[in-house]
């Protein structure tokens, strides 16, 4: 059973740094900014975020992690993301679905 903190800590510090590559943080846009560069940056998004979760699901199951490990896993990656800028409305909507998309999906 995968318990220790230490390992709590590397991988919640690896897959907030995935996170931070795969959806860099974006400046404030300015109000003018056109509908269609939104749309595209939201479908970079979904491929990137796609990305991330696979990566997130790939750790569950390298390392044995039931509920509560992700769950101490994700509260990890919560506490990097908001300190690194993120707003928290994106970290909240991005870790239920990391968790939602680490059960749901393919378990290897």
């Amino acid at each position: 059973m995968f318990k220790s903190a230490r390992s709590v800590n590397n991988v919640s510090e690896q897959l907030a740094e995935t996170f931070k590559r795969l959806v860099p943080l974006q400046p404030v846009r300015p109000k003018g900014d056109s509908a269609r560069a939104a749309e595209a940056a939201a479908g970079t998004s979904t491929d990137s975020l796609t990305s991330f979760y696979e990566s997130a699901r790939a750790e569950r199951a390298r390392l044995g992690l039931g509920v509560f490990g992700l769950a101490r896993v994700a509260f990890g990656v919560q506490q990097r993301l908001l300190a690194a800028g993120y707003p928290p409305p994106l970290v909240k909507q991005v870790l239920f679905a990391m968790l939602a998309s680490a059960f749901v999906g393919k378990q290897r």
